[in-house]
């Protein structure tokens, strides 16, 4: 167990240690550049970080300005792919991942989870759920296409951060499946922007779609000691939070009492064991119904 982990720390390290110099070069030199190749051929510049997809290892990735929102290490064409097949590799060396399996994403965003999974077991059940129309525009184009067992709903869930002009408000929030369908319930990154009353309901939400003895992982901003709901802590992640929701941090404690009010059980807790600043992990298994 441990060995993994520190496998999957020491390769988040190597990979974050990959610059993108290359994008951040380009976004320099592009308002030079690319009229003054598109007036010597006599047609429109389309460079590797314009594209509506990119081709790495064999592998379709999202363009880079389309990733650089996720985080400015994803800008990194290595980084993006194999942090995805470390996840990956995390669903079969934790969370009781089979071929069978149904892994339900949460938040999936870019795929990124998808890309590692179709990379480490190839076409397999998955669904991936995301409010960004964008993201989930993209990941049924360039993955569900090709791949149609692999699933992305575009759920219009109002998000001040990522989708402000949705429709359907947090509080009435159903995600598309039975009760008890999901094995794998995945949410990276997705409290990180969440604030208190929402994420009492997708904890609901996700112990309704868990079928029982079945395995939750998601990553938080969790501290002992601290106040139960904290928006923009400050000084708390090395990077500037101007935009609503882009930090929100919850004590460990009132965190963990949610997850005990739906019938999920804390197995592990990684306290900033996340390959993010302050990201901690949190593995949750779904209770057996007492007989």
């Amino acid at each position: 167990m441990m060995d993994m982990n520190k496998g999957n720390d020491k390769l988040v390290e190597r990979l974050r240690s990959n610059t993108e110099r290359g994008s951040i070069l380009w976004r320099l030199v592009r308002p030079v550049v690319r009229p003054v190749w598109s007036f010597i051929h006599n047609r429109d510049y389309v460079s590797d970080y314009d594209r509506d997809y990119y081709l790495y290892h064999g592998c379709v990735l999202p363009p880079r300005e389309m990733r650089g929102r996720l985080g400015a290490s994803f800008l990194a064409d290595g980084f993006y792919l194999e942090s995805g097949i470390a996840e990956a590799r995390r669903l079969a060396a934790r969370l009781a991942y089979s071929k069978s399996s149904l892994v339900v994403d949460i938040g999936c965003g870019l795929g990124r989870l998808a890309t590692g999974m179709l990379w480490e077991f190839g076409d397999v059940q998955y669904l991936g759920i995301d409010s960004n129309p964008v993201f989930a525009e993209w990941c049924r184009e360039h993955i569900e296409r090709n791949h149609p067992s692999f699933r992305f709903i575009h759920l219009d869930v109002i998000n001040e951060l990522y989708n402000p002009a949705g429709k359907i408000d947090g509080d009435r929030i159903r995600l598309p499946l039975a009760d008890a369908t999901a094995d794998i319930v995945y949410l990276w990154g997705l409290f990180t922007n969440m604030g208190p009353e929402h994420v009492r309901i997708y904890v609901s939400e996700m112990s309704r779609i868990a079928r029982e003895g079945s395995r939750i992982f998601l990553t938080a901003f969790v501290e002992e000691n601290v106040p139960e709901v904290s928006f923009i802590p400050k000084g708390y992640v090395p990077y500037e939070c101007v935009k609503p929701l882009q930090c929100v941090r919850y004590s460990k404690e009132f965190l963990f009492s949610i997850f005990s009010r739906y019938g999920l059980v804390v197995e592990e807790f990684r306290h900033h064991g996340g390959a993010f600043p302050s990201q901690s992990e949190v593995y949750l298994r779904k209770e057996k119904a007492a007989a």
